[in-house]
């Protein structure tokens, strides 16, 4: 399964972890369905830690 499909589940599961999608595809699209899966953050690959460790700060 597509991690964009196994959000919303994972997100209903565990409402109160927050998620930050790892992805390939930086789109517009592929942000805005995350965000809207339950996603609290996307950052695209490759990992930028510097990114990641802000996002899991800011959360």
């Amino acid at each position: 399964m597509p991690g964009i499909e196994m959000l919303p589940k994972v997100w209903v599961m565990r409402p109160d972890v927050p998620i930050i999608m790892i992805t390939a595809y930086g789109d517009p699209e592929t942000k805005r369905k995350a965000i809207e899966g339950g996603a609290s953050g996307v950052l695209t690959k490759p990992i930028d830690f510097t990114l990641l460790r802000q996002e899991i700060d800011a959360r």
